[in-house]
């Protein structure tokens, strides 16, 4: 942690990330990869019981079904899919359950580290649940939360226009 208030690489990211829907066919090289998952396997979770699951999907079969799945895959190199084991994850006493927000977390920390990598992603969930829980035989105990397509933006990428429409901090947050 740092005390320099001064510092705003992490806010300046924050602003110039954007959602890449155009990848460049070249597979996420290794080091890329492992950053990203590194930070995944770092994100917070509720009571730091890591309930997040990921599925590296490159293989040329497994790129395949995700696009047969779904139109919103961009024909990325990779996809990630983000998923929570239900079995692992904390539970409040009202029956709240942490797993989808702390799979969602990972993914976004993995997002961050992808941008920070040169590496492009987008959010996804356009998808029906049950066809990709048979197509990847995802456990009965995992929570599919996202998709995550992702790799080297191609060079006729850009930010979508609606990606600079910001509501200001006062529309989004309350002081009490």
């Amino acid at each position: 942690m740092t005390k320099d208030t001064e510092s705003t690489a992490f806010l300046d990211m924050t602003r110039e990330r954007w959602s890449v829907r155009r990848f460049a066919p070249e597979q996420i090289r290794e080091e890329h990869m492992r950053r990203i998952l590194e930070a995944g396997r770092n994100a917070p979770s509720a009571c730091n019981y890591q309930p997040q699951r990921v599925l590296v999907l490159q293989s040329d079969e497994a790129i395949a079904a995700v696009r047969s799945i779904t139109h919103w895959a961009f024909n990325a190199p990779t996809v990630l899919l983000v998923c929570a084991n239900l079995a692992e994850s904390w539970k409040n006493a009202d029956g709240a359950d942490s797993a989808e927000v702390d799979a969602a977390i990972a993914l976004d920390h993995m997002m961050m580290e992808a941008w920070e990598c040169g590496v492009g992603s987008t959010w996804v969930r356009g998808f029906d649940e049950r066809v990709v829980r048979r197509a990847f035989n995802i456990p009965s105990t995992w929570k599919i939360v996202a998709m995550m397509p992702m790799g080297y933006p191609a060079d006729s990428a850009k930010p979508s226009n609606w990606h600079f429409r910001r509501k200001s901090i006062e529309e989004l947050c309350q002081v009490l």
